[in-house]
């Protein structure tokens, strides 16, 4: 089921991997290695911390996401533009994903 101005994508059954989608790149990380999970007080800010990979989320309202990651539902995230968010309009109260990005994590030296 595509939701929220198609920024997210969340099914009824736990999913293997999150995919996530920018101008930039798309990747899926499995859910088997998702370590921690923490949104900002004021929603705006999603952190996803990976056994390999730290992803970070900006946008507005994320908190419905959040709560989609946390049960292991959110099939994708999709990063989108300005365009999208002025089409929302301002009284929306959907969520809204900015931006997102992911970045591989240092290994630790031996």
């Amino acid at each position: 089921m595509q939701t929220s101005a198609e920024c997210y994508i969340a099914g009824d059954r736990p999913a293997p991997f999150l995919r996530l989608e920018t101008r930039r790149e798309q990747m899926a990380l499995p859910y088997a290695m998702l370590l921690g999970l923490a949104l900002s007080l004021d929603e705006n800010t999603l952190e996803l911390d990976f056994a390999s990979h730290k992803v970070t989320v900006t946008g507005k309202r994320l908190y419905e996401i959040f709560c989609a990651i946390s049960a292991g539902q959110s099939q994708a995230l999709l990063a989108r533009g300005a365009a999208e968010e002025f089409a929302l309009g301002p009284a929306s109260k959907a969520p809204f994903i900015q931006d997102i990005r992911i970045k591989p994590v240092e290994a630790a030296p031996p």
